[in-house]
């Protein structure tokens, strides 16, 4: 790794759990090989509680079990801020909330930025646009971690987000991005890499989320085949247009 940079990947997304489903497995192996961080912008206090938790322990219960979840993946470098996330409806014994975006966006972006100049990442990985099924709090990470790549610097060398092979299937939510702009924000797979040995330790990271449960079982469902394969897109540098999907060990 270059001196320009002190971290070979930073994971930045809003909620817990989403550190797991679609990079889990390479999380580990990085983190085995190297130095990984993560940066997850709320507690998930909007999640469900299952009966596991009372709403007000929430959000502590949930930033354990992201602790845990990463701690089976091997991260150590482990960043957890404290908003607001998306409240949908009024069905969570909580009042509705527009989530990441009701917080200062300029605030948001500097702690992003702060993150990005303390561990000086080789790679950046995040939502893609779209934010993989349309959720406001994903799409703004993506849009406000794409702009701190644009401003860093040193400036990563590659930045990355999730991509799925599949397009999304729906049925949308309210408030959440219109089927037609998430399908037109949706970006190619350009890398993809087997599960392989630390499949092991993703699903031991994915069983973390017990408060999460019916959100982990609705993944292994719908998308039983990103268990065992994880699939990317890289945005910079740019893949040539009709280049072959690189299968790769690590980012």
């Amino acid at each position: 790794m270059s001196a320009d940079y002190l971290t070979d990947l930073l994971l930045v997304v809003p909620h817990p759990d989403d550190e797991v489903f679609g990079l889990g497995a390479m999380l580990a192996r990085m983190a085995a090989a190297g130095r990984v961080a993560t940066l997850t912008l709320t507690r998930g206090a909007a999640g469900r509680t299952l009966g596991l938790a009372t709403r007000a322990e929430l959000p502590n219960v949930r930033e354990r079990e992201l602790r845990a979840s990463l701690a089976a993946l091997g991260v150590q470098d482990v960043t957890i801020l404290d908003h607001q996330d998306y409240v949908p409806d009024d069905d969570r014994g909580m009042p509705r909330h527009p989530g990441l975006a009701g917080a200062d966006r300029a605030a948001l972006l500097g702690e992003i930025e702060a993150v990005l100049a303390r561990t000086r990442p080789r790679v950046l990985f995040t939502f893609a646009p779209n934010g993989s099924n349309g959720h406001p709090d994903h799409c703004l990470t993506s849009e406000l971690t794409f702009a701190a790549f644009d401003r860093a610097s040193p400036r990563p060398e590659a930045l990355y987000c999730f991509a799925s092979p599949q397009p999304f299937r729906g049925p949308q939510r309210e408030g959440f991005m219109a089927l037609d702009e998430l399908r037109s924000l949706a970006v190619p797979v350009t890398h993809v890499s087997d599960a392989g040995a630390e499949l092991t330790r993703k699903l031991s990271a994915m069983a973390c989320h017990e408060t999460q449960a019916l959100s982990v079982l609705g993944f292994m469902r719908s998308n039983p085949e990103r268990l065992v394969t994880e699939t990317f897109h890289r945005v910079y540098p740019p893949v040539p247009r009709g280049a072959a999907v690189q299968k790769v060990e690590t980012l």
